[in-house]
């Protein structure tokens, strides 16, 4: 896989900027009437090249450029925008390779005096691109339009993908902008769009997605091919920690947080002949207990309690949360009441072994404990049967409880490549990053070729023959459970 930039970009004219323009070649058009030329925008000025092949370009030669065609004198050549707003040349006295009919960043500049770069900034965005498998073709396109000094900018990549029997185009358009506060630029988001191909060298209908970045352990370009192509990849994701309400000894329900459970407990206690109700968070710890009327009782026995005291953030350097022990939960309430006279009080928490089982604000009012969250490897793939609001295919998410093992699931088929610990080790990685993996199959004491992949939604392999052809993909029929986490969030 190689990403290639794609060539200079420019901002299209507007359909009323066409109309002006078209407006002197209409045949009902009085030669008396003056008509008023299209003026191009700011941006669009901007986004125009001032020179292209050391031929410094005036603002008459930008509108020919954008509205017709840009000629060059004695040079038999002339510039247009094609339909995507690409800069494109054209020779009139030769054939045209298809490499150098493109006007690349190389053969361009612009007016950049107004514009200092960042180097700091600059290596920055050039790691970014590194780290998510952009690799560095893209530098001098970033640099250019860094010096431009416009509020936002977007960049496009294209990458080939070679399978067995056809080849992938995968068009990538990277989002940039300016800090609000700063002189910085980030890159946001980035758009795939993945071109599939056929064995006969048709292209299928394109399959399109935006992945939001800096939200920790991003999505590569190869991972958001592979996503798109229909794949799973393992990512390590911050999971919320669910609480566990339960009926006597037996677990009724996982909930996010203490009254969603408290509500439950009150649902169980019209209907359910039990003595005893409780709440309970991470390694068993309870949070709350109830009779069975749904009357919340005093839990007995707590262990190693401690409050922790946090203060109001006054500055960027913030505050040090203070811990003080505690010897039950008389001392609790009563070390509460001295420590919310502090005026910086922001919040007091009280754990049990370290885990959380109630809060209170600055004015010792006991609230909601905040949703914690655990990292964990989770394995995602889209849904093409469901969109977000923004438009965008929504994610399916499949945690470590929902039982996938990639290991059983690789050992249960004779991959020969299994025997090679270095060679394992790397066909695991490969799935776990959502790959079509070539493997040899050991069958009826001969060799056979074919590709897997990892099917976590079916606890399985996929099975490819040669010619990636399906041959096997659920074991047996699994009812799915819904696992999809609207509000996903990777973490590094």
């Amino acid at each position: 896989m190689e990403i290639r930039p794609n060539p200079v970009q420019v901002i299209q004219a507007t359909d009323e900027q066409k109309q002006l323009f078209e407006k002197p070649y209409e045949k009902d058009t009085a030669l008396a009437v003056t008509i008023e030329k299209p003026k191009l925008s700011v941006e669009q000025l901007r986004s125009i090249p001032n020179v292209i092949d050391n031929y410094q370009l005036s603002d008459k030669d930008k509108h020919d450029l954008l509205f017709d065609a840009l000629v060059i004198p004695d040079r038999d050549i002339y510039y247009f925008v094609d339909e995507k707003g690409y800069l494109m040349r054209h020779f009139a006295d030769q054939q045209t390779d298809k490499e150098k009919r493109f006007v690349n960043f190389e053969d361009v500049s612009f007016n950049m005096k107004k514009s200092q770069l960042n180097e700091q900034n600059f290596d920055y965005l050039k790691k970014s691109l590194k780290y998510l498998g952009f690799g560095e073709n893209l530098n001098t396109a970033l640099e250019v339009r860094l010096k431009e000094g416009s509020d936002k900018f977007t960049l496009g990549a294209t990458a080939e993908f070679k399978t067995a029997v056809a080849k992938d185009l995968v068009n990538y358009e990277l989002r940039f902008s300016k800090s609000k506060t700063t002189e910085k630029y980030f890159l946001n988001n980035y758009q795939a769009t993945l071109e599939k191909g056929n064995p006969n060298g048709t292209m299928q209908e394109p399959v399109s997605r935006i992945f939001n970045l800096n939200v920790g352990n991003d999505i590569t370009a190869k991972e958001a091919y592979n996503l798109l192509s229909g794949r799973s990849i393992q990512k390590k994701a911050e999971v919320p920690d669910r609480l566990t309400v339960f009926a006597g000894a037996q677990e009724i329900a996982k909930v996010l947080k203490v009254q969603e459970g408290v509500a439950k407990v009150q649902e169980l206690a019209k209907t359910k002949a039990t003595n005893e109700y409780a709440i309970q968070g991470k390694d068993n710890v309870v949070i709350k207990a109830f009779d069975k009327n749904a009357k919340e009782l005093p839990v007995k026995d707590r262990q190693n309690l401690q409050l922790i005291h946090s203060f109001i953030q006054k500055n960027d350097k913030g505050n040090d949360d203070i811990p003080y022990d505690v010897q039950d939960m008389a001392g609790a309430r009563q070390m509460i009441k001295e420590l919310i006279k502090d005026k910086n009080t922001a919040n007091i928490t009280l754990t049990e072994r370290g885990v959380p089982i109630a809060q209170f604000d600055a004015k010792g009012k006991e609230i909601e404990l905040p949703v914690t969250k655990h990292k964990e490897e989770v394995w995602l793939k889209l849904d093409f049967e469901k969109k977000s609001e923004q438009g965008d295919y929504q994610f399916k998410t499949f945690y470590k409880n929902y039982g996938f093992d990639l290991d059983k699931a690789v050992t249960a088929h004779p991959i020969r490549e299994l025997n090679d610990p270095d060679r394992r080790e790397s066909l695991m990685a490969s799935l776990r990053r959502g790959n079509l993996q070539a493997v040899t199959l050991e069958k009826n004491g001969g060799e056979e070729k074919a590709f897997v992949a990892a099917s976590p939604q079916y606890k399985n392999l996929s099975l490819y023959d040669k010619d990636l052809k399906l041959v096997y993909d659920k074991p047996q029929d699994i009812k799915v459970q819904n696992q999809e986490e609207r509000s996903y969030q990777r973490s590094r």
